[in-house]
């Protein structure tokens, strides 16, 4: 028996600039490389209670792909989607 599941994403900040002048504000310094660092790092630097209370809001985790996994999985099983389509005439 199989179900389906959202399979693995990444997060994303979804505005660099403010996250980057947010962090620095926050008293930050060591934020960048050769671009903002990943949101991992980002969290292990200021810890995750502070991660989520200054850039929480800046930050979306995006919905995995659906992926088809056995039973016994541990994750949720999705709810089957009904999708409207279009028919070009």
């Amino acid at each position: 028996m199989y179900k389906l599941v959202e399979g693995r994403t990444r997060r994303k900040y979804t505005d660099e600039q403010a996250v980057a002048e947010t962090a620095k504000t926050a008293g930050y310094e060591d934020i960048f490389k050769q671009s903002l660092i990943p949101i991992t790092e980002m969290e292990k630097l200021m810890g995750k209670k502070i991660f989520k209370d200054i850039l929480g809001s800046l930050v979306e985790k995006l919905k995995g792909n659906l992926t088809l996994v056995p039973d016994t999985d541990k994750r949720n099983a999705v709810d089957p989607v009904s999708a409207e389509f279009q028919v070009e005439e």
